[in-house]
């Protein structure tokens, strides 16, 4: 039998259910994150999640200029980063460079399955 490894999910989201949501979907995870990105680098830094699911939309802050921010950070860069938006995406117009992308509202079987791919596990 192949288990899977315990992985380290870090959210960053201003809506607490998309925290409880992540929880109840990575149960066998750890699971940590913050509501607002006043002290996002630090906070990664922290956790040294192995992957990051980070919110475009939240409050004063905007996803995307913060996926540049750690993915210009050599401390940060290496951190996998998926972005969760409730907004119609451009692909092709983002302004960022994440590692995936999933909109909102999303379903639960599909974002287990992008982020399990991002993790190495499927």
């Amino acid at each position: 039998m192949n288990v899977p490894s315990v992985k380290k999910i870090f959210i960053v989201d201003d809506d607490e259910s998309i925290h409880d949501i992540v929880n109840l979907i990575f149960e066998q995870d750890i699971v940590r994150g913050i509501l607002n990105a006043d002290a996002l680098e630090q906070a990664v830094l922290d956790f040294s999640p192995d992957i990051i699911l980070m919110d475009i939309r939240m409050g004063n802050a905007d996803g995307r200029e913060l996926c540049n921010r750690l993915k210009e950070n050599p401390e940060t860069a290496h951190f996998p980063i998926l972005l969760l938006s409730a907004l119609t995406i451009d692909h092709n117009n983002l302004g960022c460079t994440p590692d995936d992308l999933i909109e909102k509202p999303f379903d639960i079987n599909h974002l287990a399955d992008k982020v399990n791919q991002l993790l190495g596990r499927k």
